[in-house]
């Protein structure tokens, strides 16, 4: 059947609309942090033919919150080509983010039109897209925006009424690859069991039917059973790594099962809800702007909240369950980021999007796809001055700046390839200098660090201005006194430790 111009006219609207993503955030520079430096490490390895674990990176294991020996190989092996290429160039990592989010732009419009109309779908995938928390997370080498395009890929295919072996096999390596990328949506298959469970148990009252002849009607065992096998595969033989990645994880496990749960209900409970509006959220320099924002803030909790009320009366289906269980990661999870609950975010907004929907037709008879465009425009509008500092300035205090590389020459000419570095970033100082490097354990004595750092062989620490530091401080002048020290760049010292 032909493709008519009607069919064809949202898809090139979303061409349009996908343009300006390519003019914002776009430099050659990238915010002071590690986990970009470690996903960049790891594409080099993949595009030089090394293992792509391989990092000067040395593990702290006494410290299981800061961060994993390595990461899954699935963005990795996404930005490989990217590096191979252009090498260290955060201009074109951005402009592949680019690519992704306008990926991620059409994705999301599949996935809303399995639920609204298609000038609605337009609108809250352009919202989405568009956010400033999306706009902001584009100018980071993150795995997060790629984790998000498969999560929303296989929600939108598992949205149907018959799978053919070819659908769950889609969907059993869109969930695998989904969780290669960012760990955290390994939590497709408890919401996939959980579904599973719910519906068997809902099938053999009504036909009284044997569990294990209701399981086969549903496509969740074979692809929980899939993505396992898969998963298993890609971390035991191919990607098979000297450390594994599960104990880090397990240390957060451990520390939430340690802890009261009514005292995290009580004092994290406020958080998931900043969590959800952050997602609504643009920076706004004028009084309109920020009252448009903080309605819309409000209201996205109230939204998503009758929303998902309506919906779950309606249909329940699995990526509600996922979203339950992104927000108890949100609520239970020890390390507190609003990054973590990205792959449930197009579900928030589809909970916002219906209880609209059935509210609109109680105050107004004006057309809703007219007031899902309007809204569309009012908050665009309302975050302009963002969008704009987006597409005309650098974020202050990125790297690297005359100084960094001045310092980074000078460890990369003075520091011996077998000489250990202790610093608060150790991975970014890996990447740019190729120098073997490992962080503090602050959860432990200064006395205990010492004997790690003795037993290791670690001969520098590497202290700098503005850094939250004080750890580093005090070990050096309590815990082991230094034989020299020296500025080898502005902002930058460099301690000698006995």
């Amino acid at each position: 059947m032909a493709f008519t111009y009607r069919q064809a006219l949202p898809y090139i609207i979303l061409s349009i609309l996908a343009i300006p993503l390519f003019f914002l955030n776009i430099y050659n520079v990238h915010s002071w942090g590690d986990d970009f430096s470690q996903y960049i490490k790891e594409a080099q390895n993949i595009a030089h033919g090394r293992p792509y674990y391989l990092s000067n990176y040395v593990f702290n294991k006494y410290n299981p919150v800061y961060a994993p020996p390595q990461y899954p190989p699935g963005f990795p092996l996404m930005l490989a080509p990217v590096v191979k290429i252009w090498g260290l160039s955060f201009t074109a990592m951005c402009y592949f983010n680019s690519v992704i989010i306008a990926a991620l732009l059409f994705a999301l419009y599949a996935f809303f039109r399995k639920y609204a109309g298609i000038a609605a779908s337009i609108c809250l995938a352009v919202l989405i897209a568009y956010s400033g928390f999306m706009i902001d997370l584009k100018k980071n080498i993150l795995a997060d925006a790629p984790s998000l395009l498969f999560v929303v890929i296989y929600l939108t295919l598992r949205r149907s009424n018959t799978f053919s072996w070819r659908r769950i096999l889609a969907l059993v390596l869109l969930a695998a690859a989904a969780i290669q990328t960012r760990s955290q949506t390994i939590f497709l298959l408890p919401a996939e069991a959980i579904f599973l469970a719910v519906a068997v148990i809902r099938n053999r009252f009504k036909v009284r039917s044997s569990i294990a002849t209701s399981m086969h009607t549903y496509p969740s065992a074979y692809i929980i059973a899939g993505v396992v096998i898969l998963n298993l595969l890609l971390d035991k033989v191919i990607f098979a790594t000297p450390i594994s990645t599960s104990g880090f994880y397990n240390n957060f496990i451990k520390d939430t099962l340690q802890g009261h749960i009514l005292e995290y209900v009580s004092q994290y409970i406020g958080y998931v809800f900043t969590t959800f509006t952050s997602y609504f959220h643009y920076e706004a320099e004028n009084g309109f702007a920020r009252l448009c924002i903080t309605i819309v803030e409000a209201a996205a909790i109230t939204l998503s909240l009758a929303g998902f009320a309506i919906k779950c009366r309606r249909n329940f289906e699995v990526h509600d369950i996922f979203f339950l269980i992104m927000c108890l990661l949100i609520l239970f999870y020890p390390v507190r980021d609003t990054r973590y609950f990205l792959p449930a975010v197009p579900v928030l907004y589809l909970y916002c999007y219906i209880a609209l929907r059935a509210l609109l037709p109680l105050v107004t008879p004006v057309k809703p796809s007219y007031i899902a465009v309007a809204i569309t425009c009012i908050y665009l509008l309302a975050g302009s001055a963002y969008l704009k500092k987006a597409a005309t300035e650098i974020t202050p205090g990125c790297i690297p700046a005359p100084k960094d590389i001045a310092a980074f020459s000078y460890l990369s000419t003075h520091v011996k390839d077998n000489e250990i570095i202790v610093f608060t970033k150790p991975r970014a100082l890996t990447l740019f200098t190729n120098r073997k490097a490992m962080n503090v354990s602050w959860q432990q004595s200064l006395e205990q660090n010492r004997k790690v750092f003795d037993s290791l062989g670690v001969k520098y620490m590497l202290v700098i201005d503005g850094f939250e530091d004080g750890f580093f401080k005090d070990y050096l002048r309590t815990a082991q006194p230094t034989i020299d020290s020296a500025r080898i760049a502005e902002g930058y010292m460099l301690y000698t430790l006995r």
